[in-house]
């Protein structure tokens, strides 16, 4: 969805959208791993006000995701909800060098051409923001066997037990006296 900014009235605008997997997959390149989907379409309210010299879009995204497990790879849910605040200037008002170093109080800036406000765009990237880094179904998911591939947490290992030999186990021959 796009929204052209000069159709955007001086009391603002309202979205209230039902955001879809649809939506999402048209954003990312194909076959992506993103390790998540959406367990139902999202609840999006945002208010759009124009000021000045930026635009100011708040608001909330609410739902269900599915989650994959970054341990076991079984899918969870997990439930989302990301109050957005973001201040949108135009790339002109932007920085002139490449790098930049942002103050905290800058990080809620983004910049846009200033005609065109991509809204899908800016919900993905809310989204992508309130996933969590490490995605685990439960803080005691026991995760796969590396020999056999069972998920440890459903079944027992299949592998014979055999010792373990450490990457360390040369270092044994220089214990101190042996040099």
């Amino acid at each position: 969805m796009k929204i052209r900014v000069d159709e955007i009235p001086d009391s603002g605008r309202v979205l209230h959208v039902h955001w879809t997997q649809e939506r999402l997959e048209r954003l990312l390149p194909p076959n992506d791993p993103k390790g998540f989907c959406l367990a139902r379409p999202l609840n999006v309210d945002l208010e759009i006000h124009k000021k000045p010299d930026h635009l100011e879009v708040t608001g909330t995204i609410a739902g269900k995701l599915t989650l994959t497990c970054d341990r076991c790879l079984d899918e969870y849910p997990s439930d989302l909800w990301r109050t957005v605040r973001v201040l949108l200037f135009r790339e002109s008002l932007g920085p002139k060098e490449e790098e930049v170093e942002l103050e905290p109080d800058e990080l809620d800036y983004e910049f846009f051409d200033g005609e065109i406000l991509e809204v899908d765009r800016m919900i993905a990237e809310e989204i992508f923001l309130e996933l969590p880094i490490r995605r685990l179904c439960s803080e005691q998911c026991r995760g796969l066997c590396p020999g056999c591939g069972a998920n440890l947490n459903r079944e027992p290992c299949l592998c014979p037990t055999r010792k373990v030999s450490s990457a360390f186990e040369v270092l044994r021959k220089f214990k101190p006296g042996n040099a």
